[in-house]
C-alpha cells in the first residue's frame, strides 16, 4: 500500500525469542520485571561475572547454602509483588497508622491506656523494636546471597518490613511521649539487653547475625521464629491485648506486622515446596539437621516471653495458653509444609 492510502502496514511477525520461562501459558508482569535482573553464568552471562567482589566472588554461590536446587530461578512468590505494590502497600500501611494515631491524639485516648499497659509500651513493647532491626539485619545477609533473583526479593521485602516495624515502634513511642505524662522509653534497651524475657529471643538473633548460609536464616526467620516467637507477641500478647486496655493504636501497628507475615508465610511455602520438589532428599536432611540445633532454641524463645502475659491487668488469656496456641498453630503449619516428620524428630 502506498503512503497516502491510510492503510497501515502489517504488523511484523514477532520472533518468538523469549528469557523468561513462564509459570504458567504467558510470563506475567511480576515474572517480566523479577526474572533474569542479574545474570548468572548458568543461564545467559556466557562471559562469566563480570561483578566479583574484593575477594573474586560472585553475588551467588552454589556453597552459599547448604540447600541445593537444579533451577533456583523455577521459584515463584505466590503474592506475585514486585517493587512497586510493595511500596504502595508499605505506604498505604503508613498512612492507616497515621490516621489512627491522629484519630487516638484528636480523643485523647492515650491518656486513658491502663496503667500496666502503659508500662508495657514503655519497655517491653519498645524493647522489641532491637528484635525487628536485628531481623533485618539477618535478612539483609540472606537476600545478598540468595540462589537468584526471584528468590531474592521477598527476602529484600521482608527485610524491609522488619525496619519499617522497628520505625512503627520508635515513632509511636515518641508520639507516646507527647500525649502521656511521664512516658519514656529509656529503659528499653536495658530490658532488650539484660530482662529474661528477651534474653531467649536475643540469643537466637545474634546467632543468626552470626550465620552465613542464606537458606539457614531463610528457613529459621520464615518456618521457625515467625510462626512461633513473631506470632506469639505480635497475635497473641499485642493485638489480642491492646483493646482490652483501651489502645487501638497499638492494634494497627500489630495487624500491619501480621498481615505482612502473613504475606511471607505463603511466599515461604511455596519455597519449601521448590526444595522438596528438586532436591527433596538431600534437602530433608539438610532442613533435620537445622531443626535440631535451632528449634530448641526458638522454643525457649517463646518461652521466655510468656511472663509478660501476666504483667498487664486485662489480660485476655495466660502466657502457657497462648503458647499452646501458638505451638498448634506452628505444627498445623509444619505438616502443611510437609515437615511434619522432621519436626518430630527433632523435638
Amino acid at each position: 500500500m502506498g503512503a497516502g492510502s491510510g492503510v497501515r502496514p502489517r504488523a511484523a511477525k514477532k520472533s518468538g525469542f523469549v528469557y523468561i520461562k513462564p509459570a504458567k501459558r504467558k510470563a506475567s508482569q511480576y515474572e517480566e520485571i523479577t526474572l533474569h535482573t542479574q545474570w548468572d553464568p548458568r543461564n545467559f552471562a556466557c562471559a562469566g561475572w563480570f561483578n566479583l567482589d574484593k575477594n573474586g566472588q560472585p553475588p551467588w554461590r552454589e556453597d552459599a547454602t547448604l540447600l541445593k536446587a537444579t533451577d533456583w530461578w523455577e521459584f515463584r512468590d505466590p503474592n506475585a509483588e514486585w517493587f512497586r505494590p510493595f511500596v504502595k502497600r508499605q505506604a498505604d500501611i503508613g498512612r492507616s497508622i497515621e490516621q489512627t494515631i491522629a484519630g487516638a491524639k484528636r480523643a485523647d485516648t492515650c491518656a486513658a491506656f491502663d496503667p500496666s499497659w502503659t508500662e508495657f509500651l514503655q519497655t517491653h513493647y519498645a524493647a522489641y523494636r532491637f528484635a525487628e532491626y536485628g531481623l533485618f539485619l539477618v535478612l539483609c545477609q540472606a537476600q545478598r546471597e540468595a540462589g537468584s533473583d526471584v528468590v531474592a526479593q521477598p527476602l529484600i521485602f521482608q527485610s524491609v518490613e522488619k525496619d519499617r516495624h522497628a520505625q512503627d515502634i520508635t515513632l509511636y513511642c515518641m508520639e507516646l511521649e507527647s500525649q502521656i505524662e511521664g512516658f519514656s522509653d529509656a529503659r528499653a534497651k536495658d530490658i532488650w539487653m539484660n530482662a529474661p524475657e528477651w534474653q531467649g529471643l536475643r540469643r537466637v538473633t545474634e546467632y543468626l547475625l552470626a550465620c552465613r548460609d542464606w537458606g539457614e536464616i531463610h528457613f529459621v526467620v520464615n518456618c521457625l521464629l515467625e510462626p512461633l516467637v513473631s506470632s506469639l507477641i505480635c497475635r497473641d500478647l499485642i493485638l489480642r491485648n491492646a483493646p482490652r486496655h483501651g489502645d487501638v493504636i497499638t492494634s494497627v501497628i500489630a495487624q500491619a506486622a501480621e498481615s505482612c507475615r502473613e504475606n511471607n508465610a505463603a511466599s515461604t511455602k511455596a519455597f519449601i515446596e521448590l526444595l522438596l520438589k528438586q532436591a527433596p532428599e538431600h534437602n530433608l536432611a539438610v532442613i533435620d539437621s537445622w531443626l535440631s540445633t535451632w528449634l530448641p532454641l526458638v522454643e525457649q524463645a517463646a518461652e521466655d516471653i510468656t511472663p509478660l502475659f501476666s504483667t498487664l491487668a486485662l489480660c485476655s488469656t495466660e502466657g502457657k495458653d497462648a503458647l499452646a496456641t501458638v505451638k498448634a498453630d506452628f505444627s498445623a503449619l509444619m505438616t502443611d509444609l510437609g515437615l511434619n516428620n522432621s519436626v518430630e524428630a527433632a523435638a
